[in-house]
Formats: C-alpha cells, structure tokens, sequence
C-alpha cells in the first residue's frame, strides 16, 4: 500500500478565508486510483514550516502531494523554499514562459518582469505544464520518495492531476484495490449499534476495517477494503451479508440513498400517497 500525504500551504487556509477543498478532492481521486491518503497537513506561508512539513510527511509517505504558494507575488515562497530544501537552483524554463505569454496574450496584456519569473524553476525537478495558468507545477523525486507541487488554484490542480500526476504515479506505484461500502442505518445511536455488531466486527480480517460516521438522524457504517486480492469484491459482499441480519430493523439504505428517496420509493411501491405536509413531518422524523 502506497502512501499519499498531502501538504496545502497558506496563511489564508489557517485563518479560516477559504476552505481547503483542494484536499478533499485529491483525497477522493486518490482513493478511487487505489491509493492511501496518510494525512493531510495545512502549514503556513512561512519557509521553515514548509521544510518542517517536508521533514515530517517524508516519514509517513512515499509521495507527497503539495498544493499552494506558487503565485507571482513575494508571498507566494512554495518554489524557492522546494529549490533550497533539495539543494536546486533555478533556471528559465523556455516552455513555461511560452505558456506565460499565450495566456497574456489571450487576454491582450504583457508579460510582466514578476510574471516571467515564474518560468523560473529548479533545475532538479521535472516541469509539469499549466495549461491554465501561469504557474507551472514541480515534480520532485528524493531517495525512492515523489514530491509534486502544485498551484493552488482548484480547477489547475485539478487538470495537473487528473492529466499528469495520477498518469504518472501509477506508472511508478503500483496501485491497490480499494473498495469502500456503506450502510445507512437509523433510529438507533452509534453506541447501541457498535454494541450490536462488536462480534462481527471483532472477526473481520486485517484488510478490512468499519468506520461509524454519525449524523443528524443517522449512523452510517463504512466498510473499507483493500488489497489485491482477485475476490476482494465479493470478501466485502460476503460481510455485508452476515453484517445486514444482526442490525436489519435500522438499515435504510445503502452508500448515496436519502430517506426522503427511500421513502418516496416505499410509497411509489405501495401506490400509496401522503399529503406534501405529512411527508415533511414523516422526513422530519426520520432524521431527528
């Protein structure tokens, strides 16, 4: 199993200004790519807490994944503190700067000098081209580990991942078989349920592991898998069945159902019908 750790660097996450979405959605891509995701950490735009980030994830994971810090202006310091930390110079990087210039050119402006710095890149890393901004990303690699940094801006991470870094990563790494199944049970607490299972739970194998996520209303029960096993699929449907008896008077549903959903299929199924209030009442009710 490959682990993944990933690092969002900027003073405006740690103050609550944005909300670091760029983590949960390399954290979903991960996983559906058969990768673990060890840990996610948000530092500040502040050189030694980079490197101390750096120091810590390498500990935890083979790759790490950086996002942030990579714009035009002096706060921006992700690229000259990644050239310092493995011991790079920087050197103008005549496809990146091509780049630069479309994208002004797009918009009828000129290139400016801050902006041509940013076809500056450390000569131990492999660019990874932005095709929709100015900030090429980085690919790093040190002592068996991968290091890719990127910008932070949401939909040019996203193309660099989904285009380059994932690609590139399976080519290196391997992936594993990563299968997750949720039960969706309600009217009976997360204490009650752990009671009424801890058996089964107890005898799952060292593959699998449940996860209780409470709600309004609900628990919903997470079973994850992983493994390159040929029969891993039909490991996890044959818990699920010894699993579904022993709670079947709370189960509403599985992984994306909603109760409104599963009581409008009910309904539709006794050719039943209820006045729009008393439906109201009925999903207030279940998610209480």
């Amino acid at each position: 199993m490959i682990n993944i750790e990933i690092i969002t660097i900027g003073d405006e996450i740690l103050i609550g200004q944005i909300v670091d979405t760029n983590s949960a959605w390399m954290g979903s891509e991960l996983n559906n790519n058969g990768y673990n995701v060890k840990q996610i950490t948000s530092v500040s735009d502040s050189k030694q807490h980079i490197i101390d980030a750096l120091n810590e994830a390498t500990k935890r994971a083979e790759v790490i994944l950086i996002t942030g810090g990579l714009g035009p202006t002096k706060d921006d310091i992700t690229k000259y503190t990644l050239c310092e930390y493995f011991n790079s110079k920087l050197i103008f990087d005549e496809v990146a700067f091509k780049n630069i210039e479309r994208l002004f050119a797009a918009r009828n402006r000129t290139v400016s000098e801050t902006n041509r710095k940013q076809a500056d890149l450390p000569d131990k890393c492999t660019p990874i081209y932005n095709k929709n901004g100015t900030a090429p990303g980085m690919w790093f690699e040190k002592n068996g580990k991968v290091y890719v940094s990127m910008p932070g801006v949401p939909y040019e991470m996203k193309a660099m991942m989904t285009d380059s870094v994932i690609p590139k990563l399976r080519e290196i790494f391997p992936p594993t078989q990563i299968i997750h199944h949720t039960v969706l049970t309600q009217g009976i607490g997360e204490s009650y349920l752990s009671d009424l299972i801890s058996a089964w739970e107890d005898a799952l194998p060292l593959h699998m592991k449940l996860a209780y996520l409470p709600q309004t209303g609900m628990v919903r029960l997470r079973l994850s898998a992983r493994g390159n096993f040929p029969d891993l699929q039909q490991q996890v449907s044959t818990q699920l069945e010894n699993l579904k008896p022993l709670i079947k008077d709370f189960i509403f549903g599985e992984d994306e159902d909603k109760i409104e959903e599963v009581v409008g299929r009910l309904l539709k199924r006794k050719n039943s019908r209820l006045p729009l209030l008393k439906v109201v009442q009925v999903v207030l009710f279940l998610t209480l």
